[in-house]
């Protein structure tokens, strides 16, 4: 009998060749993630976490607000997973890295297991589709704390499958599988209130281990408890200073029972595919306004989101077809459809409960089953034109990404105002970059406190040149020119109103956003704000400066140093 192996130098090419898509992929995530918003306020409050635990030292006993109720989840690891980085690396694109090598990692081994229990889907589609989805590059490649949900979400599923009798592929021992569902609970329960989504998953995966008697269940608890305590450690400081009360953070406040419709649970379903699919529309733009006028003004972009837009609109309905295929030679074919119904009626349920409306975000961490439902699907149409169909697809989901990314980095990314965000960490001066949310326990000043530096940001920014124009299908857009007239303070979150009146002087509507940019002091700048799509007929209208964030000025940190 003779044995043919691949030649050495053939090896080396293929290594060559995957290590280079590997790099390439991981250097994709990582730009697109920079270009990504930085000064929105919620990307700011999780930055400043990290910042102010690296430019103090002191203790951070609280994570993520709840902007809902005001309240703040507990534990340290959000502030640790920002900060511990930039004691590494004290420069802004430090957490981004070390971001993007924990989701990329982790969605590497979740492409692993995905070919392992289905071995005849192509390497290069489950890995090329999982590092491409909208949401896992919006939601786990910029500092945003559902990023950060990501790659323990997709550790605590593989646990799962690996601990259920009908999924499990032997890969991982049982009581590996039980760390690690406990060691993703004890990390997601410190950045995002959607950790209790995963308790029923990890109670079925204990209950299914008494076939094995009560030594196993013993093994797979204390597994699950040493899994659990590896991040979960994080939380004791808080409870100890604060109580079991005030420990809380007031996330308490987020329970309020009520009745929620079955359409939500319609749109659970949808979301819950979406999540594997290409949606970019959510992505493009915060509200229809300023989606228009990006594909107005990069027309461009117009035919790659007409197809990434229709795939992501055709692949969810399709996968709900696929949910009814009785027939399969997968033999876990029947228990990964009900795991998927489960999975909805567990979301649906959970909205029974709790303040938030339904948000596809905010069940984020069960994404995983979504992208394990999609790849069996695959496996029915899986052939040489569907695979030339995908790769198409995916082709230009990537070429409509990278175009994103070009157009938004110069807009909203922190390459926007860079100097700001360095100086702050060189210098470790938090107040230069922004002020933690009023209601944050413990979080530092929230407003500058300085009574050599007066400021009132009415009388301190002035608005000239201004003027309103419409833009395509009824956005309104506002120009004029922005002026910091303090020589001592700068400006973030420049805090606008507009009115919109009839020919009689009634205000017809009244809207209000954030400027999201730093002024420095004299600094004069022309803008451009988009306020929306207003269809109803108005006379007259104006815009006001309310407020701001007032901040320590560069200059002067410059100059002092």
């Amino acid at each position: 009998m003779s044995v043919h192996t691949a030649a050495p130098g053939a090896r080396s090419s293929r290594v060559a060749i995957v290590g280079g898509a590997l790099v390439a992929l991981f250097a994709f995530r990582l730009l697109y993630g920079l270009s990504s918003e930085f000064f929105f306020e919620d990307e700011t409050q999780i930055f400043l976490m990290g910042l102010r635990w690296y430019a103090t030292g002191e203790w951070p006993y609280f994570g993520p607000d709840v902007v809902w109720t005001e309240s703040e989840i507990p534990g340290a690891l959000q502030p640790l997973l920002v900060g511990a980085p930039l004691h590494i690396a004290p420069i802004p694109e430090a957490p981004f890295v070390f971001l993007n090598l924990l989701s990329f990692s982790a969605l590497a081994a979740f492409a692993w297991y995905v070919t392992l229990r289905l071995p005849g889907l192509p390497r290069w589609l489950v890995w090329g589709w999982l590092m491409t989805l909208p949401w896992t590059l919006d939601y786990s490649t910029h500092v945003i704390n559902p990023s950060y949900v990501l790659a323990p979400a997709l550790v605590f599923f593989i646990g799962f499958f690996e601990a259920m009798p009908m999924f499990r592929l032997g890969t991982i021992r049982e009581p590996t599988a039980f760390v690690m569902m406990g060691a993703a609970i004890g990390w997601v329960m410190q950045v995002h209130l959607s950790w209790p989504l995963l308790l029923p998953y990890i109670a079925l995966a204990w209950l299914a281990g008494w076939r094995h008697g009560v030594r196993a269940v013993a093994a797979n608890t204390g597994a699950f408890a040493v899994g659990l305590l590896l991040f979960g450690s994080f939380l004791i400081p808080t409870f100890l200073v604060y109580g079991m009360g005030g420990g809380s953070g007031g996330t308490l406040r987020n329970l309020r029972p009520h009745w929620v419709s079955p359409y939500v649970a319609l749109s659970t379903l949808a979301r819950l595919f979406s999540f594997a699919s290409l949606e970019i529309w959510r992505f493009i733009a915060t509200d229809d306004g300023k989606r228009i006028m990006f594909m107005v003004r990069n027309p461009w972009m117009t035919p790659l989101a007409a197809v990434c837009w229709a795939a992501g609109i055709w692949q969810p309905i399709w996968m709900l077809g696929q949910w009814f295929r009785s027939a399969s030679p997968l033999s876990d074919w029947r228990a990964i459809k009900w795991l998927v119904a489960a999975t909805v009626a567990l979301v649906y349920a959970s909205y029974w409960f709790v303040l938030e409306p339904p948000q596809a975000h905010a069940f984020y961490v069960v994404a995983p089953v979504g992208f394990m439902f999609a790849a069996y699907c695959w496996t029915f149409v899986d052939s040489p034109k569907w695979r030339r169909i995908a790769a198409i697809l995916l082709t230009t989901n990537v070429v409509f990404h990278v175009g994103q990314a070009w157009i938004q980095a110069p807009e909203k990314s922190l390459f926007r105002n860079r100097e700001v965000a360095a100086a702050a960490i060189r210098l470790k001066q938090p107040e230069m970059f922004g002020h933690r949310r009023p209601f944050a326990i413990a979080a530092g000043p929230p407003a500058l406190q300085d009574p050599s530096r007066p400021y009132d940001v009415r009388q301190d920014i002035q608005l000239s040149n201004t003027n309103l124009d419409r833009g395509t299908g009824g956005v309104v857009l506002w120009t004029f020119t922005l002026r910091n007239n303090n020589p001592r303070v700068a400006y973030r979150d420049v805090f606008y109103q507009t009115h919109y009146r009839d020919e009689s002087g009634q205000v017809v509507e009244e809207r209000h956003d954030r400027i999201k940019d730093i002024f420095q002091p004299g600094d004069v700048a022309t803008l451009e704000v988009n306020d929306g799509l207003f269809t109803a007929p108005f006379a007259s209208a104006t815009i006001d400066i309310l407020g701001g964030d007032a901040l320590l000025p560069l200059v002067e940190a410059a100059g002092s140093q």
